[in-house]
């Protein structure tokens, strides 16, 4: 079984051996909940912006021999190149191991956000939608358009309505993330877009503040599907675009005392930045 969060974020303020403890220890509890667990590969899908290289620092220390995150003593973690650039291997030291997945967080010339995953291309910021779409679709990226506040209501559901609909055929992403409330309903977009076949695919979508990091891998999908462990970014694209593969969310959206709380020190955040 594979536990997987579709919108992973490893910010500047999180601990790197905290963050992959949270993100096991959550992931298999998904398992354990539904008695898979000695068969559950964890998969993260990593979402960097601009300026972030997390991935990359990884991967060119794990090439340069320095493959230990966390230190001697607690054990940490051992950290493998895969047969493809864009994902890692990362083991505990009792032989468990997930994949993360390299991929980006592109902000369109609307403010509205697309998610590149599996993939190490740069893609810039401010395009227009329909052209971040398809610069994401030429490097072979999966392309997702996650739920993000006040991102999907007024002008920008507007613009996202008629993307949708010139589409008109095929299978196309969008996302839900932990942070939207649980007052607030995901879309129906698929009335409004019928020839499409749409997945949604959640993810964590943690906030850039250290309580954050215990997010990664509580909130996600489920899938029943064998992945190349070889190639592991590449076979789980090819699982998602089939129009079977149906994924099945996991966790728990936020109350609306702790959205609040998170949106104004997220607005003080952005202020001091």
């Amino acid at each position: 079984m594979l536990v997987i969060d579709a919108h992973v974020h490893i910010h500047v303020c999180f601990d790197l051996s905290r963050f992959f403890g949270s993100a096991f220890s959550n992931c298999l509890q998904v398992a354990r909940l539904v008695g898979s667990e000695s068969s559950c590969i964890p998969v993260l899908l990593l979402t960097e912006g601009r300026m972030q290289r997390v991935f990359q620092r990884i991967q060119e220390e794990t090439k340069k021999g320095n493959n230990r995150l966390g230190d001697e003593q607690t054990g940490g973690y051992l950290v493998f190149a895969t047969e493809e650039d864009e994902s890692l291997r990362i083991q505990r030291v009792d032989g468990t191991c997930l994949f993360l997945i390299s991929g980006r967080q592109i902000v369109t010339a609307e403010r509205l956000e697309v998610l590149a995953l599996s993939t190490v291309s740069e893609i810039p910021d401010g395009l227009p939608l329909e052209e971040a779409v398809a610069a994401v679709e030429k490097v072979g990226a999966l392309t997702v358009i996650p739920w993000g506040f006040g991102k999907w209501s007024g002008r920008r559901r507007g613009v996202l309505m008629q993307y949708l609909a010139s589409r008109r055929e095929g299978v196309f992403f969008v996302g839900d993330n932990g942070g939207r409330p649980n007052f607030l309903q995901f879309p129906d977009f698929q009335r409004e877009a019928p020839g499409l076949s749409l997945k949604v695919l959640p993810g964590s979508d943690a906030l850039p503040f250290p309580s954050e990091l215990q997010k990664v891998g509580s909130f996600g999908f489920t899938l029943q599907e064998e992945l190349d462990l070889r190639r592991p970014g590449e076979a789980l694209k090819r699982i998602l675009k089939k129009h079977g593969a149906a994924p099945a969310p996991f966790g728990s959206h936020e109350s609306i005392s702790r959205f609040a709380r998170n949106q104004m020190a997220l607005r003080i955040w952005k202020h001091r930045i």
